[in-house]
């Protein structure tokens, strides 16, 4: 009976764990080089998206996190980002626009690094990367 009970334990236990792994992992979203993460939320929270090129107007594009329901997840992007992630390995900067097609203020965001966005919080329209 204590072997069954045991068992029962061991097998409850392996699966909460399971399941603790993948909050564990979508929790500890981290931008990958060489893309420029932009979040709904300041301080990288909330819905993000991802990208590695440059965007020139950002209509169309949503914050989608693969299935997640963070804030702002479906949401716009362009005039809704607070916060960015670059986590590049090549020395490109990533400049976040007001404006579309790259014109207007700008937040720059350098490799290695997250910040808040503060010239283009909330009203974000295009996404330029530059040596």
């Amino acid at each position: 009976m204590k072997k069954i009970r045991v068992a029962a334990v061991s097998a409850a236990l392996a699966v909460a764990s399971i399941g603790l792994t993948a909050t564990t992992a979508q929790a500890a979203h981290n931008c990958h080089a060489p893309y420029l993460c932009l979040y709904y939320n300041s301080n990288q929270q909330g819905a993000w998206m991802t990208s590695g090129s440059d965007i020139p107007d950002f209509a169309g594009y949503q914050f989608n996190n693969f299935g997640t329901t963070s804030a702002g997840f479906g949401q716009n992007v362009k005039n809704n980002a607070a916060s960015a992630s670059h986590g590049g390995i090549t020395a490109q900067t990533a400049r976040v626009y007001y404006n579309s097609n790259y014109s207007g203020v700008y937040d720059d965001v350098v490799p290695n690094s997250s910040r808040n966005l503060v010239n283009t919080y909330n009203e974000n329209a295009s996404l330029h990367f530059f040596w």
